[in-house]
């Protein structure tokens, strides 16, 4: 007992022993801006980027005749409905509730006539969303 209070003793004796020594360290000299702030720049970039990609694409989409774009929405209902088919499964095994399926089920249809209605581009998102 006395053995491996002494032998504790001497452990945290040559710990507090070695943490007091002071240890220099030199960083090296750099003449380069912080990487956070590329980082948000690079960030801020690809944002603004895609952003003009996606104007540009609204433009192409205001383009299109009516046909094309009930050709798109009707794909898009297409997937809207195996959508449904794969909450239906899943509330079938139990995985999903049904009132909350019935809940997704009508957003995701308001969500599609309004965009239909207002012909808006497929993949545009209000910002907030």
């Amino acid at each position: 007992m006395k053995k491996g209070k002494l032998c504790s003793l001497a452990i945290a004796s040559m710990i507090s022993i070695v943490s007091m020594h002071p240890i220099t360290t030199f960083a090296a000299d750099t003449n380069s801006k912080s990487e956070t702030l590329s980082e948000m720049n690079r960030n801020q970039e690809k944002k603004a980027a895609f952003e003009k990609k996606m104007q540009k694409a609204r433009e192409q989409w205001n383009k299109l005749t009516k046909e094309q774009k009930e050709e798109i929405y009707s794909i898009i209902e297409n997937e809207m409905n195996v959508e449904s088919q794969l909450m239906d499964k899943l509330v079938e095994f139990g995985v999903m509730d049904k009132d909350d399926v019935a809940l997704l089920k009508a957003r995701m249809s308001e969500a599609f006539n309004k965009m239909k209605e207002s012909g808006e581009f497929p993949f545009s998102r209000q910002k907030g969303r």
